[in-house]
């Protein structure tokens, strides 16, 4: 009974409970699956971009919407037009998986590779994955070429294998035993209690999946069976971060204006080095986040799909022997780490040859391929490229910003230039009075990060939540958590 492909989209069967009109499980094989699993190498950048388009309404995901909107709306703020890119179209360290699968909803374009316009001639081999890039010789990164691997990729899931799939996205190897447990674990005591139900999941079904997967605990319920469904279900809770014994040398420094009434942050102020950090969220893998919050984001129903991964025997139902840690370790892509990076999480290590004819157009490169291809060495030379690090105008791969400059992050993380009268036409439009604002100075480090973050996608308040634990004031005298 495991899903079929129907027309444009796959068939999913589902056991819906009578008496709750909710969904007990589904029955799934790989392409549903594939679905979910690719959700955790998405940069968060790509998410918030994606549910903008999802029919299911104007709801956001915490704080990610206006982190993602003050990326498009700051002019001139940023210190490239690759900078800008980079965050509003994040690469995807297993771009190559997801393209392969049935329900891709990722229309982002491909990855383009650039070397120099004067290769082979030129002795630095440089590579990008950005046009226009400058090669250590000083000419333009901008002859495109194609790549080749000998990897064909096929989702994440083998194809025969199938899972039950539980209403919190709980993925389990279908087993002799395993429909009947589940259904015992929900007190299902008579299979008349139950009803099955067949749907239709097009991409665009895949769209509203993914935003009820980071706004529910229970996504398959609130997807297929709830016509307006209420997406409030996520709650900041802060006690796992406190527990975090990671550690980071970086601490950022930043202004933070409160109100004293209720503690309740409305802005804080920082230069480009608090911008980059915030700004960095969007190149986060999902699945990075939620190892870096140690399975415990509070994120919808997505921990419950990370953690059951970690169970799977990756050898037996999965494509390759390095699927499963790109799931539930995704890294960054090549080139999105920043040189003041907090959070914990590796760049994708990519090594790429190039191979070109030596004989008649020299010139003329024609492909690079992942080390370890072999070639014909009486037609083709060979050279080891490395990616160009993305410079700065200033020649240095420092982050995402211009400076020096002050900016403004509210408590919702709209991120703003400075400017004399914004602090006030902020504090207009909260209603609140100066006698009622205190400022503190505070210092961000990775466990202030990681808190910040994770509020960010559970909350509307990232600085509020995220902070907590500097901002208590005296006359404030219990913990308040804000949505």
């Amino acid at each position: 009974m495991s899903a079929t492909q129907v027309d444009e989209g796959v068939s999913l069967k589902l056991l819906v409970s009578k008496k709750t009109n909710k969904v007990i499980l589904a029955e799934a094989g790989k392409d549903f699956v594939d679905v979910l699993f690719s959700f955790l190498t998405m940069p968060l950048g790509t998410i918030a971009r994606l549910v903008q388009k999802s029919d299911m309404g104007q709801v956001g995901v915490g704080c990610l919407s206006s982190l993602y909107g003050s990326v498009t709306n700051l002019h001139d703020c940023l210190l490239t037009v690759t900078c800008k890119e980079m965050l509003l179209q994040p690469g995807n360290s297993s771009e190559e998986y997801c393209r392969s699968i049935k329900l891709n909803i990722d229309d982002a374009k491909p990855s383009k590779h650039f070397i120099c316009m004067n290769f082979p001639r030129c002795s630095h081999y440089l590579l990008s994955t950005f046009k226009n890039q400058r090669c250590n010789c000083g000419n333009l990164l901008a002859r495109l070429v194609s790549v080749k691997s000998g990897k064909v990729y096929n989702g994440f899931v083998n194809d025969v294998a199938t899972f039950i799939v539980t209403d919190d996205l709980v993925v389990i190897p279908n087993a002799m035993d395993t429909s009947f447990g589940v259904l015992q674990k929900f007190g299902v005591k008579s299979l008349s209690s139950v009803q099955e139900m067949t749907v239709n999941v097009t991409k665009n079904k895949v769209l509203d999946l993914l935003k009820c997967s980071l706004l529910s605990k229970s996504t398959l319920t609130d997807l297929f069976l709830v016509q307006k469904p209420l997406l409030n279900n996520s709650n900041f809770s802060p006690s796992i971060v406190g527990n975090s014994t990671t550690t980071n040398a970086i601490q950022i420094k930043v202004k933070v204006v409160m109100r004293k009434s209720d503690g309740k942050v409305m802005f804080a102020q920082g230069d480009e080095e608090f911008v980059d950090f915030l700004f960095s969220f969007l190149t986060l893998p999902l699945g990075g986040v939620i190892r870096m919050l140690e399975g415990y984001s509070s994120i919808g129903s997505v921990d419950g799909l990370y953690n059951s991964i970690i169970g799977i025997d990756g050898n037996k139902y999965l494509t390759g022997k390095e699927v499963k840690n790109r799931l539930i370790n995704p890294v960054l892509a090549p080139q999105f780490k920043l040189s003041m990076q907090m959070f914990p999480i590796n760049e994708q290590d990519s090594k790429y040859h190039c191979y070109y004819r030596f004989r008649g157009n020299e010139s003329n490169p024609v492909y690079i391929a992942d080390v370890g291809k072999s070639y014909d060495k009486n037609i083709e030379a060979c050279k080891v490229l490395r990616l160009v690090p993305l410079k700065s105008s200033a020649g240095i791969l420092k982050g995402f910003a211009k400076g020096p400059a002050m900016f403004m992050a509210t408590d919702d993380l709209v991120v703003e230039r400075m400017s004399p009268t914004s602090a006030v036409l902020l504090l207009n439009r909260l209603k609140t009075h100066l006698n009622d604002v205190e400022e503190k100075v505070v210092t961000i480090g990775i466990k202030e990060g990681l808190g910040i973050l994770k509020a960010s996608l559970t909350s509307r308040s990232a600085l509020t939540n995220g902070l907590s634990h500097l901002l208590l004031l005296p006359e404030v005298m219990e913990h308040k958590w804000y949505r």
